[in-house]
């Protein structure tokens, strides 16, 4: 691993080892790096550096698994990267990509496809042509999506993270495999009721937005774990949350709520964060809880005694934060 220094220029030499795997170069303002014919590299991390385009003697690496090349300026994905077939994983997350048609051809064997805080607005109409299970496109400009998205019935891990969606797309109903949904930081109202139709889902973030309801086709979702809503105008909670026997984690800090259902009877629940809502009475069974981890309850309307104090700063198993 090289990092932190002044490099123009690598020795090829050093590329050349028959037992080197893994190549980590991050902060040194490289521009260049040539790799060896036969080397056995199976992972570059590029991070940071002044690449201006993807190296192109990285065709070299046949054996290449991941590929990343975070924090460059890398414009276009080059097609050779279309014919390293052992190549699972490409990260070009802040880059400064134009994100072509022909992107995307190239890209379109990847498994697990990074290239968000690329300042992108439009996606190219053949995105269905990936054939990627994990997709990044976090930070971008991205208001609405082509109706080839639709075709992405593979991916189960989609991040739109800090776009300018108003609304969830109905380019995802199609997406049945889906089992993390990343809406962080975008300027949606509602949540719409095709989302409790994706019955794999797993994980969904919608902290940040402007969502005033959960609906209740979300009580479709047998599967969800982790379920982060907070920083929204949220009024209530429905009562049937409790039903959600998989759910662990849920943040609805910073709505408006001004009650919450006794989730204290939830099998898998260890972590609820209701902080900085209108709400004026204490769950104080789930301090109870099997299994409760963190409960975080501060910048409420509660009024607790001294008594009330004192008991809930005992050491127990369940972090309380009041």
């Amino acid at each position: 691993m090289i990092t932190n220094e002044n490099i123009s220029k690598i020795d090829k030499k050093l590329l050349a080892s028959d037992s080197l795997r893994n190549v980590i170069i991050e902060k040194c303002g490289l521009r260049r790096i040539k790799f060896p014919r036969g080397n056995k590299i199976e992972s570059i991390k590029l991070f940071d550096n002044n690449f201006k385009r993807v190296p192109p003697s990285i065709k070299h690496c046949k054996n290449l698994e991941h590929l990343d090349l975070e924090h460059n300026r890398v414009k276009h994905i080059p097609r050779f990267i279309a014919r390293l077939d052992s190549l699972r994983s490409l990260d070009l997350n802040h880059n400064r990509l134009k994100l072509s048609e022909s992107d995307i051809k190239h890209a379109a064997k990847v498994k697990k496809l990074s290239i968000g805080g690329n300042n992108i607005e439009k996606l190219p109409e053949n995105i269905g042509d990936l054939q990627c299970t994990n997709l990044n496109l976090g930070k971008n400009k991205l208001k609405d999506l082509p109706k080839s998205f639709a075709d992405l019935k593979q991916v189960h891990h989609l991040i739109f993270y800090e776009n300018e969606f108003e609304s969830v797309p109905e380019e995802i109903k199609t997406l049945k495999e889906l089992e993390h949904l990343d809406f962080y930081k975008n300027k949606l109202t509602e949540i719409p009721d095709f989302i409790g139709n994706l019955d794999s889902l797993k994980y969904i973030y919608l902290s940040y937005n402007e969502i005033d309801a959960i609906p209740d086709t979300l009580r479709n979702l047998k599967n969800l774990t982790y379920f982060y809503i907070h920083h929204n105008k949220i009024l209530t909670i429905p009562d049937w949350i409790v039903e959600m026997d998989s759910l662990e984690r849920l943040g609805v800090g910073y709505n408006k709520l001004i009650s919450m259902p006794d989730m204290s009877e939830m099998p898998s629940l260890i972590e609820l964060n209701c902080e900085g809502n209108l709400l004026e009475e204490f769950p104080w069974k789930l301090v109870f809880k099997p299994g409760m981890q963190f409960l975080i309850v501060r910048d409420n309307l509660f009024e607790l005694t001294e008594e009330e104090i004192e008991f809930l700063s005992k050491p127990r198993e369940v972090l309380i934060i009041f």
